[in-house]
């Protein structure tokens, strides 16, 4: 189950506390790190970026950790490091695009913390990853470049496609406007997470 830390009961805007643990969940690009970090600020929380921890529990870079061991070994490390958020609280975790996309990765995250889903729409994720310098390996080609315009497009809707159905299961879903400022995303999630009733 959810776990909540009691607050004063004359706090504005809280039902029952804040959850220990917040999972951000999301296709790449949707922002989660970003949104995370100042999330996690804003609550007096500790953020955490699991693909960082999955990273460092590897001695390599993810991009490097996926050309040399493959996707099967990032996906366990990051099941393995999904898991030590338990022995941590008063923490916010931004997922990697595909952590919740498993079944038992899904169950584990939904009895162990708040798993808070921003949801983009494909047409701006695609703009989005267009433009960003992140070397994502799963949008790549053979020869380790970003998949040409149109090929781009196919391979996310293929995975959005795929995804959504565990990504549409979390506790609370934020929709992200076309050019929403970070601001306004984190002061929508703040809100959702404060008036969450784990009892609904």
């Amino acid at each position: 189950m959810v776990s909540y830390r009691v607050l004063h009961p004359d706090t504005p805007d809280l039902l029952v506390g804040l959850p220990t643990r917040i999972f951000l969940t999301g296709f790449m690009g949707s922002g989660k790190s970003t949104v995370g970090a100042i999330v996690a600020n804003v609550l007096g929380f500790d953020f955490l970026d699991l693909d960082d921890a999955i990273a460092e529990r590897a001695g390599l870079p993810v991009p490097q950790l996926f050309a040399e061991r493959g996707e099967a070994a990032f996906r366990t490390l990051e099941a393995e490091c999904l898991r030590a958020t338990a022995r941590r609280e008063e923490l916010v975790v931004a997922l990697g695009g595909g952590a919740l996309a498993r079944e038992d990765n899904l169950q584990w995250a939904l009895e162990h913390g708040l798993v808070v889903y921003l949801r983009v729409p494909l047409r701006h994720l695609v703009a989005r990853l267009r433009r960003s310098r992140t070397r994502r390996p799963l949008l790549l080609d053979a020869d380790g470049r970003m998949l040409s315009p149109s090929k781009l497009r196919a391979k996310i809707e293929g995975m959005l496609r795929r995804r959504e159905p565990f990504y549409g299961r979390a506790h609370l879903v934020i929709d992200v406007g076309e050019r929403e400022r970070v601001g306004l995303t984190v002061d929508r999630v703040v809100k959702a997470v404060r008036r969450y009733d784990g009892d609904r």
